[in-house]
């Protein structure tokens, strides 16, 4: 089904965006690609080598699908190319992705928006208890299902409007008439964002060039085949900046009302975006009734005009936290742009050059400020059981516009890194959707995977602001001066970008200054995680790997000093190295005691006596 799938899609895409010698040339290569994975997997079955055959054909995949899009892009006479071929093509490629992103059930928010569309069209209410007491016949396929955190059988929090958008591909098809109408919406999306492109005046080679990054590249591509409110928000938000810019009242303002009936969070973006439509007096009365409906309909629906939000929430948080949160927001290895999106550092950059973007630019990024001003403090915004990006999805046409603004001024270096590392992301994403749900722990995947692979701490040189570490300082410091000298990106290339690769390496093989236990690189034998692994807002607590009689755990270590920080209710007895230390009772609280390594390398701590929970361990 999976390969069916996807070669109606590759067969049909390209005779609707090429014709004559680039067809040719793309199933002439297509076909080279495929014969050539064949060849590669006769011989590593002939030496009996260990390959993922999964990850292959997937890899193989994304590159073909990769291949017809920059054929679009570099040529001139033979591409047949609108908004509307753009969008078909788009959901093509996003039907075909189904059957591999359904390798794992819904998860998050997704089976809950799922079970209200079950209940609204069963038993024409939002009153989930029968769901609950039926999940074996449920399209979640999670019969282990419980209400949400602050929910009850018969109630979800869950803002009811994009079930309504998502019943009637529900009665056609169950989760995957579900699946698809998201697609659709993707596909809305998708050419909603080549419409505000040229309207803004950006070049059809440009759009051309960056198009599939923004629908088939991260985070879109993997919220467009999801069930969450982004995609259908994203649309309503393009199609809303643009009814503005044209002065078009009956295309922004539906798009408006939608937008802020998916998601109560919205009506942040939808203050702003009033403020620069309304012109005229009547106006106001609109203005009112867009942001007094979402609000009516939380009160009707959960007895609070805020829904599961508490007014509080409406203080701003801390100076401090903002800073912090905002470069996580582009840095952070596990959750930011800069490494789950690449291609959108560019836009990032189109912010230092504001007085010279387009309006549209201007208003979408304008619409994004309070919403950010009051996410970004709370914890909440390190992500919970979803993809990385998901409180932001909504505005990344509106940054990809930026970036085409100054495609044409970047160096070919850095938009090659970046497509090479966005391919990268999508394959990774599709062959093992679940690893999409990485919790925040402070730990990039590609670190865990370095450091799982080499046992040494690849994770300390991706920069962490979830759980701060040296190389946040370091990334913040450059994405500073990167802003302010930015011209053409030359000194990205793919040569510098490679001696740096090389260096890390180097580095990420030796001893760190920091072990936090519970981290990949870190061998254990036996003893358990702490907090659990699925602990609500998990990264606000200390702690990191208990420990018993018995347990033990080993790591790279620099020789000298350092500080143990741990927990040890009644105390306990733990040796490092030859050197036996009696860690002594903390009670509830944390402590600290000094430790040594007799030289640099692979170190065992084994607990004797008692339990100790280990945070963390800093050489001194």
């Amino acid at each position: 089904m999976k390969v069916a799938l996807f070669a109606a899609a590759a067969v049909v895409a390209p005779f609707v965006l090429l014709r004559g010698r680039a067809l040719l040339r793309y199933f002439s290569i297509a076909a080279g690609m495929w014969g050539l994975l064949a060849f590669l997997g006769i011989v590593v079955r002939a030496f009996n080598v260990d390959v993922d055959a999964y990850l292959a054909i997937v890899t193989t995949g994304v590159l073909q699908t990769a291949l017809l899009w920059a054929i679009v892009a570099f040529e001139k006479e033979d591409a047949r190319w609108s908004a509307s071929r753009a969008a078909f093509v788009v959901f093509l490629f996003y039907a075909a992705a189904i059957p591999l992103m359904t390798r794992t059930p819904p998860d998050g928010d997704e089976p809950f928006y799922i079970l209200i569309t079950e209940s609204m069209v069963h038993d024409h209410d939002l009153d989930l208890t029968n769901q609950f007491h039926d999940l074996a016949h449920s399209a979640t396929r999670r019969p282990d299902l419980k209400p949400q955190l602050g929910d009850n059988m018969s109630r979800s929090h869950l803002e009811p409007f994009l079930p309504l958008l998502l019943s009637p591909g529900y009665l056609a098809g169950g989760l995957e008439g579900v699946l698809l109408t998201m697609a659709i919406f993707g596909a809305l999306l998708a050419r909603s964002t080549v419409r505000l492109l040229e309207e803004e005046g950006c070049r059809d080679s440009t759009i051309r060039a960056i198009f599939p990054f923004v629908a088939l590249g991260p985070p879109i591509v993997f919220y467009a085949i999801r069930v969450w409110p982004e995609v259908p928000g994203a649309w309503f938000f393009v199609e809303a900046v643009r009814g503005i810019r044209a002065r078009r009242t009956r295309r922004w303002l539906p798009a408006l009302l939608a937008l802020v009936l998916l998601k109560l969070r919205f009506v942040l973006i939808a203050i702003v975006l009033l403020a620069r439509a309304m012109r005229r007096p009547r106006q106001f009365v609109i203005a009112a009734i867009v942001l007094a409906l979402p609000l009516g309909a939380a009160w009707l629906l959960s007895g609070s005009a805020t829904s599961a939000h508490d007014p509080h929430e409406l203080i701003p948080g801390a100076g401090a936290a903002m800073v912090r949160a905002l470069f996580g927001l582009i840095l952070d290895g596990q959750q930011g742009i800069m490494f789950q999106a690449p291609v959108y550092m560019f836009g990032v950059i189109a912010l230092t050059r504001w007085r010279s973007m387009s309006a549209g630019f201007r208003i979408g990024m304008s619409a994004a400020t309070l919403y950010i001003f009051y996410l970004i403090p709370r914890a909440e915004w390190h992500g919970g059981w979803s993809p990385a990006l998901r409180y932001i999805v909504i505005f990344m046409p509106v940054l990809a516009l930026g970036a085409a603004t100054l495609w044409e001024r970047i160096d070919a270096g850095p938009i090659a890194v970046a497509a090479a590392w966005t391919i990268a992301l999508v394959a990774h994403g599709m062959a093992f959707p679940w690893r999409l749900f990485h919790i925040a722990n402070g730990e990039s995947i590609t670190g865990e995977v370095l450091s799982s692979i080499w046992h040494s701490d690849f994770s300390r040189l991706f920069p962490s602001y979830i759980r701060m570490n040296f190389a946040a300082y370091v990334a913040a410091v450059l994405l500073v001066a990167m802003l302010i000298v930015f011209r053409t990106g030359r000194l990205a290339s793919p040569l510098v970008l490679a001696a740096l690769l090389g260096g890390a390496f180097v580095l990420g093989r030796r001893p760190g200054q920091r072990i936090e236990f519970e981290d990949a690189h870190v061998l254990h034998e036996g003893g358990e995680l702490y907090p659990y692994v699925f602990q609500v807002q998990r990264f606000l607590y200390r702690g990191g790997w208990i420990l018993r009689a018995g347990d033990s755990l080993s790591f790279l270590a620099q020789r000298g000093n350092s500080l143990l920080q741990y927990q040890a209710a009644q105390g306990a007895t733990v040796q490092l190295g030859t050197r036996a230390y009696v860690l002594p009772p903390t009670g509830a609280a944390y402590g600290s005691t000094t430790v040594e390594a007799s030289e640099d390398g692979r170190v065992e701590m084994r607990c004797l006596a008692g339990a100790v929970n280990l945070d963390r361990m800093d050489h001194e």
